[in-house]
């Protein structure tokens, strides 16, 4: 998936190394949130270790460098979860947000979701309106396993039998 020069692409630890790390650390950094490479973070570390093959996607600038990040995850009973969509705000406002998010729920449908589901920071309000054009709906709210028990909305879209999104 190609526009602007910005692609979408699974990730390829040989071409992509740390550069979903990179991306998620410096959001976090941004927002001034602690990041724990080791721990609860280590999945953006080694993507290739913590998602299905193909079920983690970057996006690279027209250079190649990873601006962006994604990831899907089977949690099992048909329901699909959405992780670590992130962006440099250098790469913000060019739709690549979008066309991640977009890519995940074919994705998910592709395999048999009957729903999937997301959470995402209270903080970042921009990507909750980006998920509400993208068809999910805001559901509840929740303290975040992580660590630090970060405050997150949940968000859901739920598929009807013949692949169509239900509200």
């Amino acid at each position: 998936m190609e526009a602007d020069g910005y692609r979408v692409v699974p990730y390829d630890r040989a071409r992509h190394g740390d550069g979903p790390w990179r991306v998620v650390a410096a959001v976090f950094e941004e927002y001034g949130f602690p990041f724990a490479e080791a721990d609860y973070d280590a999945d953006v570390l080694r993507p290739e270790a913590h998602y299905p093959t193909g079920w983690f996607l970057v996006a690279e600038s027209p250079a190649g460098e990873v601006v962006g990040c994604i990831g899907l995850t089977d949690e099992g009973g048909g329901e699909f979860e959405l992780h670590r969509l992130y962006l440099l705000p250098a790469a913000r406002g060019k739709g690549l947000g979008e066309r991640l998010t977009r890519e995940v729920v074919r994705m998910a449908r592709e395999a048999g979701a009957r729903r999937l589901v997301l959470f995402s920071d209270v903080a970042f309000e921009h990507a909750h309106r980006l998920y509400e054009r993208c068809g999910f709906r805001r559901n509840r709210f929740r303290y975040a396993p992580d660590p630090w028990q970060s405050r997150e909305w949940g968000f859901v879209m739920e598929f009807e039998e013949h692949g169509k999104e239900g509200r």
